[in-house]
């Protein structure tokens, strides 16, 4: 804003110094074009003229004396009206042989320096139509020239001459110095606006710099905000699914009570079934043994599916106890017996070596039932899964490898990531990998994977083991 009221000062100080200028060259010429024109006193008398001119002359002279102290408006309209004095007495008196007739031209230049574009173009028009009807009454003879001006020989003289001179010189130039002034003036204002111009253009380049500067920094903010809600989201997923587990191991426990005491009733039962057909009943005991050998078979597996329940839902916070991997894997085996009858040949391979392992069972029984499960998942028609154990420098070395589909090797390397799951919609959470894998982590083991499409998938669980017989 400041700059702006400044160039609006420096235009109302231009116009007020080309009226200045137009009055300084209007009093000086004008002083000695009057002092000429008494030449026309001398050889032709006085006239009513002589009066006029002097007193427009003076006070032009006033007007330049008391400039500074004039308004802009008093001034402009003061020098109009002197000119239309002028000019019309002038045209008046001498008709077509008027030489001040040229000041006419001023009118425009004059008032446009203050007034509007329109009333600058009224003034014109009414003093162009006012010049008109002079010409017109002195056309009509309603006006004459004095009868001591013969034309033919009044432009013969140089007077004449010199007078028009010296009114086209007052013209040109004021004119001159109120364009020079123009021109002056507005360069300046335009090379003040280019300096404006190019420093708010830096201030722009700067500030856009900021801004941008600004942007990536939200943009960074914004995608670290993004990541905090997307790991926000994993967590709550995780521990959604952590209480999920943490149920189903409290609902395992539960069912297994459950089922253990009518387990203990049949075997109770069964025993003394035994009892009475050996003391009562010898000669249908070949009949009713294989009936009581197929009860005893079905609480033997009941008791086996009971006691895997118990392993699966260990708490996760017990301390870490001497685990037999082997039994492990046979307690995994059983819980997936369902999915694997009929399906897949399972075929174990362990190792006879001895080895003490220390871990947390219930948590070593769910990543390895998860790895079971995947494999099962793997194996679309039929196949099998070969589980091998072994003990090599102080490592237990785990290897389940399957007959099934296989794993690309773009999917491979993100296999263990949260969510990730190359499964139908609803039928795999992603889960149950990153889980195994964190697990291992945990008691410094490794999780790796070997697979070919079409071929199947070799899974590697490393684990440090101590007290083994390895020399």
């Amino acid at each position: 804003m400041p700059r702006i009221r400044k160039e609006l000062h420096t235009v109302d100080e231009v116009r007020k110094n080309i009226l200045d200028i137009s009055l300084v060259v209007a009093s000086i010429i004008g002083s000695l074009a009057f002092l000429i024109s008494l030449y026309r006193w001398y050889k032709y008398g006085f006239h009513i003229a002589h009066v006029i001119n002097f007193f427009i002359i003076v006070s032009v002279i006033i007007l330049m004396i008391y400039r500074s102290r004039l308004s802009i408006n008093i001034k402009t309209y003061m020098l109009i009206f002197l000119i239309m004095l002028l000019t019309f007495a002038d045209v008046i008196i001498y008709g077509y042989l008027s030489t001040t007739r040229i000041y006419l031209i001023l009118i425009p230049f004059i008032c446009i320096v203050y007034l509007p574009f329109r009333r600058t173009i009224s003034v014109y028009l009414f003093t162009i139509v006012g010049f008109l009807i002079i010409g017109y009454l002195h056309h009509r003879g309603i006006l004459t020239i004095p009868p001591e001006y013969d034309t033919r020989l009044y432009v013969l003289e140089l007077y004449p001459w010199i007078i028009t001179a010296v009114h086209i010189s007052v013209v040109a130039v004021i004119i001159l110095l109120v364009t020079r002034r123009y021109i002056d003036t507005y360069t300046s204002l335009i090379s003040d606006l280019e300096i404006a111009v190019s420093e708010r253009t830096k201030e722009l380049e700067t500030a856009n710099k900021e801004l941008k500067v600004t942007n990536e920094e939200l943009s960074g903010q914004r995608e670290e905000l993004e990541d905090a809600i997307s790991n926000l989201h994993k967590t709550q997923k995780q521990l959604i699914q952590s209480e999920k587990m943490a149920s189903l191991g409290v609902l395992a426990a539960g069912v297994a009570h459950e089922i253990n005491n009518p387990l203990n009733f049949i075997n109770g039962g069964v025993v003394g079934l035994e009892s009475y057909v050996h003391d009562h009943l010898k000669d249908h005991a070949g009949d009713l043994e294989p009936l009581i050998e197929g009860i005893q078979e079905g609480v033997k597996r009941a008791s086996e599916i009971v006691t895997s329940l118990n392993h699966y839902s260990r708490h996760a916070d017990t301390p870490l106890i001497t685990c037999d991997i082997h039994s492990i894997i046979d307690n995994c085996l059983i819980m997936m017996s369902n999915q694997l009858k009929y399906k897949v040949e399972v075929q174990k391979i362990f190792t006879d070596k001895k080895y003490t392992l220390l871990c947390n069972e219930g948590k070593l029984h769910q990543a390895v039932l998860n790895i079971l499960a995947n494999a099962e998942h793997a194996i679309e028609d039929k196949g099998s899964i070969i589980i091998t154990t072994n003990v090599v420098n102080d490592k237990l070395i785990i290897t389940i490898t399957d007959t099934g589909c296989g794993i690309s090797q773009e999917n491979l390397l993100r296999i263990t990531d949260p969510f990730f799951t190359t499964k139908d919609p609803g039928k795999g959470t992603g889960l149950g990998l990153s889980i195994t894998y964190n697990i291992l982590q945990e008691y410094n083991g490794t999780l790796e994977f070997e697979s070919q499409l079409g071929i199947g998938t070799k899974v590697i669980i490393t684990l440090p083991v101590t007290d083994t017989d390895q020399p």
